[in-house]
């Protein structure tokens, strides 16, 4: 009964972890979500000329911030050359590899690892490069248009966004390189976990003949 209930709790951990390790990346992107709450909420406009504060921080340089982190750091790794990106690409490699563990760890059948692991490399196929874009989307105005070109300034909620809203639209081309590597590394855990529930069924038929 005590061996059942550590189990249990283990998987919870790593259940948790798995979670955890799927959100944290995005973190930048549900920032900009809840600064347009907030910003809703005090009775902010997108086009208004004073800046919005929440707190003492305008909302504008929240927003910036949290751009920097998400396309920022992306749209570097595309401008510094292959080094660079191949140092993103290993990061996002090895990342989801830790995910995959706690999944593995997490859950035991075989169905809910594959579909759970399908559903975290299509995330991160997809949204860390067009999760940004999609944040600030609804921010969009005549005073901000953000585009490749980082023509025009990017004014929203009173305040200077500048170009990590642009950022937000050239980290969109990275999706051509990053989704087929996460895709890739879901099909080189999808093949390892059924070769390994494979192989594990194979020796228990074994042993008991």
């Amino acid at each position: 009964m005590v061996d059942r209930s550590d189990t249990d709790s283990r998987r919870h951990f790593w259940r948790l972890a798995f979670f955890l390790l799927i959100v944290v990346p995005f973190a930048p992107e549900i920032t900009i979500y809840l600064v347009q709450a907030f910003a809703k909420v005090a009775g902010c406009q997108l086009d208004q000329k004073d800046a919005c504060l929440i707190g003492r921080v305008p909302a504008s340089e929240i927003i910036a911030f949290a751009l920097r982190i998400g396309a920022g750091l992306i749209v570097g790794a595309m401008n510094n050359g292959l080094l660079w990106l191949a140092v993103f690409s290993a990061a996002v490699v090895l990342w989801m590899i830790v995910c995959f563990t706690a999944l593995t760890v997490g859950w035991s059948r075989i169905s809910s690892r594959l579909l759970l692991g399908l559903a975290a490399a299509l995330v991160f196929a997809f949204l860390p490069y067009f999760g940004p874009l999609l944040a600030i989307e609804n921010l969009l105005n005549q005073n901000c248009q953000a585009n490749e070109g980082g023509v025009g300034p990017c004014i929203i909620f009173g305040g200077h966004v500048g170009t990590p809203a642009h950022d937000a639209v050239r980290a969109g081309w990275l999706f051509l390189a990053g989704a087929p590597i996460a895709l890739g590394v879901f099909m080189i855990y999808t093949a390892t976990t059924l070769a390994i529930h494979f192989l594990s069924g194979k020796r228990t038929v074994t042993s008991q003949q």
